[in-house]
């Protein structure tokens, strides 16, 4: 059955930043040109605008800012209904139709024997409640911060919980993140969500009101990263605690109600099934490249030999990507092969680990050596280089492994997520974190007469093993094959007789 209709849902990705979730994203629109596509895309602010072309199969695309605005929730467009919806929202509204259900969404996240069921349902209230009523004047409420408050006297025990300062931090998380679910989102056929966090929402709410199948694609497992990330914040514990409560019990309510979950690889299915994911509904369905546009360079275009070797690291620049222990690594490398030169391309996703970068590469005295830039023709980087090394401290199936084994660039990458598996032998794999590893393994393929030979051999092993399995065709049919079993499934279960 072909499936007429799809609500792709984002955060923090596509269509308004780079990075790998987008590029999945935009390939799958673009591979299945014959559906057609919503977006609802969450965006961390209105300045964040799309940067990628919006493609003819996606008939609607809205971008919903979390933070930025003056008030939470949506900003409509239509001053007359938004200023009706403000009129209509009296304290007795709140009083009988809002805090029920928010009081129910508050106790499920804060009972962690809660079952999914429960915030599904607040959920689904509060949404139907949102559609007459203002959401930023309910949940601004007096009654909001009194019920937020009667709630957390329930169930924290005295000496643990918050003060007046970290009540005010949770309830103005809270007043952002439930603001999607007062989101009218396009009727479609199915919700695709890329992500188990606030991307979901739509989905279970698509399901339970109107019976729309649900798909949970996953790269990075959220919950794994989402607690690698709260660590390094300087908030209070209670309200770190608070935040992952939040997360957790969303992603747990994601899993739940998703007819099917993706992932990229084994290591990531054994992640998700240890945070709540049902094994049977799980697929590995791994990341695909355009091979016609990621290829290796003729050996009729070689051109002069360059002043010395280059290594390339393509990755955004923030924590998980590990781009101090790459540059601690060239320090070792530069010791031994001072030609070398290293190019580190890709956006600025954190300014304060970007600057620490920059100070650990001055601190090493090695800044002379470093490219830092971006690139709109990665393909081109990939083939001028010698090797392509990913340091990252945690990942899924990043797509600069799969580019550069498709562009013959010898990868070396740490052993995480499901890189191992995806190289299976055809690249170097070393402990995260280990700069002298690292270094070892650079300089194994650029040190020494035989350095070129083993290169040649990985990469064509590497691309070998790239053409079989990864290109993005593959993937893409994959996803087709689910959306039509679920469009499917949801029409024999339409034809049914009741009871």
């Amino acid at each position: 059955m072909q499936t007429n209709s799809v609500l792709v849902t984002t955060d923090g990705t596509y269509p308004c930043y780079p990075g790998g979730v987008s590029v999945w994203c935009d390939q799958l629109i673009r591979q299945l040109s014959h559906v057609n596509f919503h977006v609802f895309a969450i965006a961390y602010s209105p300045s964040h605008l799309p940067r990628f072309s919006r493609p003819a199969n996606v008939l609607s695309q809205q971008v919903f800012p979390l933070w930025g605005t003056e008030e939470p929730g949506l900003q409509e467009e239509n001053f007359p209904a938004a200023l009706l919806r403000k009129r209509r929202t009296s304290d007795e509204a709140i009083s009988s139709r809002f805090l029920e259900p928010f009081q129910l969404c508050l106790r499920s996240m804060l009972q962690p024997s809660s079952p999914p069921e429960e915030m599904a349902n607040a959920l689904v209230a509060l949404h139907l409640y949102f559609r007459e009523f203002d959401y930023a004047k309910s949940m601004c409420s007096l009654g909001a911060w009194e019920t937020f408050l009667q709630v957390c006297c329930d169930l924290y025990p005295r000496h643990d919980r918050p003060s007046l300062e970290e009540a005010v931090t949770c309830l103005r998380w809270l007043q952002r993140y439930l603001a999607v679910a007062a989101v009218s989102f396009p009727e479609t056929e199915l919700v695709h969500a890329s992500m188990a966090g606030l991307a979901g929402i739509p989905g279970v709410l698509q399901k339970l009101l109107l019976g729309s199948g649900f798909i949970l694609s996953e790269h990075g497992i959220f919950l794994r990263e989402l607690y690698l990330s709260i660590g390094r914040m300087k908030h209070s514990v209670r309200c770190r605690r608070f935040l992952f409560a939040w997360y957790e019990t969303i992603a747990r309510m994601n899993y739940h109600f998703a007819d099917s979950v993706s992932s990229l690889c084994e290591f990531n299915r054994k992640w998700q099934i240890r945070v709540g994911a049902d094994s049977t509904k799980i697929r590995i369905i791994p990341n695909g490249v355009d091979p016609a546009v990621f290829f290796p360079r003729p050996a009729a275009a070689d051109g002069p030999p360059a002043p010395g070797p280059t290594v390339l690291t393509m990755a955004r620049i923030y924590p998980l990507k590990g781009i101090d222990h790459l540059l601690r690594a060239a320090r070792l490398v530069l010791d031994r092969i001072p030609s070398v030169r290293w190019r580190i391309l890709g956006d600025v996703g954190d300014r304060q680990y970007h600057r620490h970068c920059l100070e650990v590469a001055d601190r090493l005295g090695i800044a002379e050596s470093i490219e830092w830039g971006q690139t709109s023709q990665p393909a081109c980087a990939y083939r001028s280089a010698d090797v392509s090394c990913l340091p990252s401290i945690s990942e899924a199936m990043p797509y600069s492994v799969l580019e550069a084994m498709f562009s013959g660039c010898p990868v070396v990458a740490t052993d995480v997520g499901g890189i191992a598996e995806m190289l299976a032998g055809t690249g170097l794999v070393v402990p995260p974190a280990d700069a002298d590893r690292m270094a070892r393994a650079i300089l194994s393929l650029i040190e020494g007469e035989g350095a070129a030979s083993y290169r040649r051999d990985l990469a064509a092993r590497a691309l070998n093993r790239a053409q079989s399995l990864y290109t993005v065709e593959k993937c893409c049919s994959r996803f087709e094959e689910i959306y039509g079993q679920l469009s499917e499934d949801k029409k024999t279960a339409s034809l049914s007789p009741a009871g």
